[in-house]
């Protein structure tokens, strides 16, 4: 069994630090709108520029977490993704750094809110953006369990839906959308 927590503290902790901004996102930003999963890691978005990738390596750089220096530098640059793991508990945060040009994680950024999650103050996505971002995931896989999440953090949440229908056109998930309103229509009659 692994403990999120000290990870996630230190993690978000040494962002703030090198004050790169970042958002939360996936299973446990979704408990903040009402979605009950459990994980085994945390998922994070952040915009990592060029002259912050220093300063972020000396935050993170401690003998408890396992950095792999190389694969932040190269997402730092290129866009992708890295892990930053606390062997001693089992945690795991997976960082996706956005390339400059992604409009939507910009955007999910922006839009962003503070909250308590895991005894810590931290940027969590919207329950919009988690919706729009969970559809666009669910395009490859067909996840059923995408779907569902979806559902459950629509019906607990006054959505803006008049930013999720512009955002589902920019990423190709209108359809995907539209019976999800569809859907939450006919369970609330």
């Amino acid at each position: 069994m692994n403990d999120l927590q000290p990870v996630f503290q230190r993690v978000v902790k040494a962002l703030e630090r090198a004050e790169v901004p970042y958002a939360v996102v996936g299973s446990v930003a979704a408990t903040s709108w009402g979605l009950v999963r459990s994980t085994r890691d945390i998922d994070i978005v952040a915009l990592i520029a060029q002259d912050r990738v220093q300063e972020l390596i000396a935050a993170l750089d401690n003998d408890d977490l396992y950095l792999p220096k190389d694969e932040l530098r190269r997402a730092a640059t290129d866009g992708g993704s890295f892990n930053i793991l606390h062997p001693a508990s089992g945690g795991k945060v997976d960082v996706f750094v956005s390339p400059r040009d992604q409009e939507f994680d910009a955007m999910r950024i922006v839009r962003r809110v503070r909250t308590r999650l895991l005894d810590c103050d931290t940027w969590v996505s919207t329950a919009e953006d988690i919706i729009l971002a969970k559809l666009l995931w669910r395009i490859e896989s067909r996840s059923e369990r995408q779907w569902q999440d979806c559902a459950e953090i629509a019906s607990f949440n006054s959505l803006d839906e008049g930013h999720m229908r512009k955002w589902a056109a920019k990423i190709g998930v209108s359809e995907d959308l539209d019976d999800l309103f569809t859907q939450l229509k006919r369970h609330s009659l």
